[in-house]
């Protein structure tokens, strides 16, 4: 039987929780992009058949497992696989309903989200479970803001799912595994392909000051953001991508994996997992097929600097590599310059260590560095003082004063302005809330109707609009976006705007034992307080950790001008952050507070002494130091 009357698939009920959707998981015409018009009507679906159909033999993903062996999916293998499970959906579930997909990097992460795309469901791309607390509580978090339906996982990993599952999620919740996959009792009828209207997936933000959203993300987004990406770096089907990132974080999954699809190129995936603990392995995977673009945060790069060595390079060849993007968080000029140094060696090009900008809310990417023959990054060194007074100004020499900004490219695909406290666009070096449009941008964010409207629908003063309110702090130079900060996690101190980052940097050179460890600062009322990661070693002998605490209050209430409330010495993991490593402040001090984070040594005393000095500060009738609570939203 054919297009039977039990095929769910056929079933158009109300599953979505947002004036912008109807029925069906449709992003309405109206709020689509909010307001833009969609130029490209093909999805990513009517790409990749239309590769399977014009070479099905192509790799399309290769993912290299932690042992070194090789498994490949070509267009034809994706096409005809991921049509499999889309029928084995489709007679179980209902259109637009959400699934989890619940697997690691690897080929049946790739298979189950193409089959979610082409079966009309909307994908939540998830992690698995894991072992630890906040991992656990975060997929909770976001199975139950979802409401999904099912669960797509595969036979390695069904019992942490099925435990997780059976705590967590509604008994009604049904598990699915790919790898089990039969043909349906009462087959559907093929299912019509997704409109540029549909929505592809929720990518629910890392949460770095705020409990996770899901980003509304529809096809026509994705097909947007791949053009613009593509245009950006010049990028086509015989470009070759290769990545450790996590696919279910956007970076990953938007930026290494469908891009690369939507192109009919070739991306090379391996674990995150082996990069940590082997690095040199992803550079030899590099060298080994030639690839010519990758990606992934600051600390990456640092990682490869701080722990590869010579021997481990022999015979490695990056002379194909034409970008290494450096995004997801804070970009530091000297780890751009130490990677560029310690593998320019080995062909690394001038200039393909390159900083760029994106955020979920715009899908992924916003801006980019320059094309063909791009150079080095921009990072001009700037006066603290002036920047604390909202203008980006170039310093004459290095000082302690003073601190090098990344440009983070030019935008594309998207109209980027840099938006002053009263709603006004600002001018070129002053300092801002960067706001944006373009076919990029989201629908919203998933059942969060005041957030949405808050973020999304944000006007000038001059009545323009709707803009995306990021809330990071930049400026715009010479067509170039330099990022300064987050707006909700900015210190205000006797009027000066003072940047968390900035008294971190500050802060770690103090010691080489905290150089290049996880920390935050942030306010506590009237007070200025700092948790500093460090080896435990660090404070045993007699009398260093009284001396090193002393010096880093010191420096902080120096650097600050306001009272320094404690400064926390603490354990290597214990610093809160995000899945794409962002730190989280918000949490750390929320953790420092409710005694959740375990001490190693505190300025203040011991750590009953220094909560009780937290709670102290915070019931403070003056508050010289604040923190800005402008426009909250996380990446």
């Amino acid at each position: 039987m054919s297009g039977g009357e039990n095929c769910p698939r056929r079933c158009r009920t109300p599953v979505v929780l947002s004036e912008s959707l109807d029925p069906g998981g449709r992003v309405s015409e109206g709020h689509l992009g909010r307001g833009t018009i969609v130029r490209d009507s093909a999805t990513l679906i009517d790409r990749l058949r239309e590769h399977a159909g014009l070479d099905p033999h192509r790799r399309a993903v290769t993912f290299v497992g932690d042992d070194g062996t090789q498994s490949t999916l070509t267009y034809g293998e994706l096409e005809t696989q991921s049509r499999k499970i889309a029928e084995g959906l489709t007679a179980r579930f209902e259109c637009g309903s959400r699934v989890l997909v619940m697997l690691p990097n690897g080929l049946d992460f790739v298979i189950a989200l193409v089959a979610c795309f082409r079966g009309g469901f909307i994908a939540v791309p998830m992690p698995l479970p894991g072992r630890f607390a906040r991992q656990w509580e975060r997929s909770s978090v976001v199975a139950r803001d979802a409401a999904a339906t099912a669960i797509v996982t595969a036979a390695a990993h069904h019992d942490e799912v099925a435990n997780w599952a059976g705590r967590e999620c509604d008994p009604a919740v049904e598990l699915f595994r790919i790898d089990g996959c039969e043909p349906a009792a009462v087959a559907c009828a093929e299912s019509a392909p997704p409109r540029p209207t549909d929505v592809a997936f929720l990518q629910y933000t890392s949460g770095s000051t705020s409990a996770p959203k899901g980003v509304v993300v529809t096809h026509a987004n994705l097909t947007a953001h791949a053009r613009a990406s593509s245009r950006a770096l010049g990028l086509d089907g015989d470009d070759v991508f290769c990545s450790w990132l996590p696919i279910h974080h956007d970076f990953g999954l938007i930026g290494m994996l469908l891009v690369p699809l939507h192109l009919g190129a070739t991306a090379y995936l391996m674990s995150p997992t082996d990069f940590v603990k082997r690095p040199a392995r992803w550079l030899q995977l590099l060298s080994r097929v030639r690839a010519t673009l990758t990606a992934g945060p600051n600390f990456g790069y640092r990682h490869c600097c701080d722990r590869v060595r010579s021997e481990q390079l022999d015979g490695v060849d990056l002379s194909a590599l034409r970008y290494a993007l450096n995004a997801s968080e804070p970009v530091e000029a000297d780890t751009l310059d130490a990677f560029a140094d310690r593998f320019a060696p080995y062909g690394l090009r001038e200039g393909a260590a390159a900083p760029a900008y994106g955020l979920a809310e715009a899908t992924l990417g916003v801006t980019y560095p320059g094309g063909a023959g791009h150079g080095p990054a921009s990072t001009p060194l700037v006066d603290l003082e002036e920047l604390a007074r909202g203008r980006v100004v170039r310093a004459t020499q290095a000082t302690g004063a003073t601190r090098r900004l990344v440009g983070c490219g030019v935008p594309h695909g998207v109209e980027v302005r840099i938006v002053d406290d009263r709603g006004d666009s600002a001018t070129d070096g002053v300092v801002g809330e960067v706001w944006l449009r373009g076919e990029t941008v989201a629908a919203g964010y998933w059942n969060q109707e005041t957030q949405t409207n808050a973020t999304f629908l944000a006007r000038l003063a001059d009545g323009s609009g709707p803009w995306l309110r990021t809330g990071d702090l930049g400026a715009m130079i010479d067509d170039q976006l330099y990022l300064t900060g987050r707006i909700k996690e900015l210190l205000i101190v006797n009027g000066r705007n003072l940047y968390p980052v900035d008294l971190e940097r500050a802060l770690q050179q103090q010691h080489p034992g905290l150089d290049g460890r996880p920390a935050a600062v942030f306010a506590v009322g009237s007070d200025v307080v700092a948790v500093l990661e460090c080896s435990p070693s660090l404070v045993t002998a007699p009398g260093s950790a009284a001396q090193l605490l002393s010096a880093l209050a010191q420096t902080l209430a120096e650097t600050t001008g306001a009272s320094v409330g404690d400064i926390v010495l603490t354990a290597p993991g214990s610093v809160s952050r995000t899945t794409s490593g962002k730190v989280q402040r918000s949490r750390t001090r929320s953790r420092l507070a409710d005694g959740s984070l375990t001490p190693l040594a505190t300025f203040r005393g011991s750590p009953r002494q220094a909560r009780a000095s937290m709670v102290a500060s915070a019931g403070a009738a003056s508050r010289p130091a604040t923190t800005s609570h402008a426009s909250e939203r996380s990446t």
